[in-house]
């Protein structure tokens, strides 16, 4: 079997869950003996750029090429609205991408292509994907054919006519996929609700059951150290944890690390230099993440966002660890028993939970 995968990026150019999400495929693929390509972003290194780069990483053909555009799609979030406007038009409209895309397509004679995230990488991919045959499948990561940003707030409840107008147009830049996957029955509901891949079967991807890592002397310990993983954004309900921490006994032994990188890292450490029992470590993965988890009792995950299916608590969950977690999209349908649910931009009941481990 030749599986394609494409996806606005990989790592090492990660920013979020869909590129883990990925990669993993892209693994469990190989290790079942499967063809796997990759194709996906990569920065501008000079003239040529547009000209895709084939690396064979861990079994993995990975194809890389910059994607023409105003700016980097990893730089969106820098630019003001005028600019992301243009930029998402740019996007939209891309053909350049879909020839290239094509020629890799052709190339490699992929039996299955499973698009990701296309923001960033072009709307005509799926038109190619059709017009050749091939088997396509749509992984669901987020609402970003709905808001191209894919960030929505936790109580959104009617769209913008701008969304409207792009939602229209996603819809009919997608297609009919021949299957779409969603790891979570929100986010299905929500396309299905909007009236997106009417004539495709949606299919729900449980994740896989992770083996718990236990430590015992962890478990037999009331919990004391705290997690934070995620970017350090607005949307991610980081301000709503400091806010949190803030109501916390200034005497009790206790341990907040946060992990993570982005555009209120700053503010996060100047906070973080006030409070001797935070560490704020920046981005960290591999086995350094795993170590940090390993050291750690509780994840607290407080978004403020629409969120689908959160790789870091399924990592959490993997780790032994409990977790404390907004009420928000699909997060419900991953609660295990010990964790808590919380509204989402509830600071005091966010500090209570924590207040309340600390006693139990």
């Amino acid at each position: 079997m030749k599986i394609c995968l494409i996806n606005n990026l990989y790592p090492p150019y990660s920013v979020g869950g869909a590129e883990m999400v990925m990669e993993k495929i892209a693994r469990e693929k190989i290790g079942n003996g499967d063809q796997v390509t990759v194709i996906t972003w990569k920065p501008w290194t000079g003239w040529g750029s547009w000209h895709p780069v084939k690396t064979v990483e861990d079994g993995v053909a990975v194809y890389r090429f910059w994607v023409p555009n105003i700016f980097s799609y990893k730089s969106l979030a820098k630019h003001n609205f005028v600019l992301k406007l243009i930029w998402h038009f740019i996007d939209i409209f891309n053909c350049f991408s879909a020839r290239i895309i094509k020629k890799i397509l052709e190339q490699e004679k992929s039996n299955e292509v499973q698009t990701h995230n296309l923001v960033g990488i072009g709307f005509f991919v799926p038109r190619v994907i059709q017009r050749l045959g091939i088997k396509h499948t749509h992984y669901l990561h987020d609402v970003q054919l709905v808001e191209p940003s894919g960030v929505l707030p936790w109580n959104h409840e009617r769209e913008s006519l701008l969304q409207k107008i792009y939602s229209w147009i996603m819809k009919w830049r997608m297609g009919k996929p021949d299957a779409v996957l969603s790891p979570s029955k929100f986010l299905a509901g929500f396309y299905k609700e909007g009236g997106f891949f009417v004539d495709s079967p949606y299919h729900i991807i449980t994740s896989s059951h992770h083996h718990t890592i236990l430590d015992n002397e962890r478990q037999a310990r009331n919990p004391t150290t705290f997690l934070f993983v995620g970017s350090l954004v607005e949307h991610k309900g980081i301000r709503v944890l400091m806010k949190a921490w803030d109501e916390v006994d200034k005497n009790a032994q206790v341990e907040l690390r946060i992990v993570g990188d982005g555009v209120l890292k700053k503010e996060v450490e100047e906070w973080a230099r006030k409070d001797e029992r935070v560490e704020v470590y920046g981005r960290l993965g591999g086995k350094e993440l795993e170590g940090v988890y390993k050291k750690s009792d509780i994840l607290i995950f407080p978004s403020i966002c629409i969120e689908n299916h959160p790789t870091v608590i399924d990592e959490a969950h993997r780790f032994g660890l409990r977790v404390i977690a907004s009420d928000t999209g699909g997060v419900g349908e991953m609660v295990r028993e010990g964790d808590v649910l919380v509204r989402p931009e509830d600071v005091k009941r966010f500090g209570g939970e924590i207040e309340k481990l600390l006693n139990c």
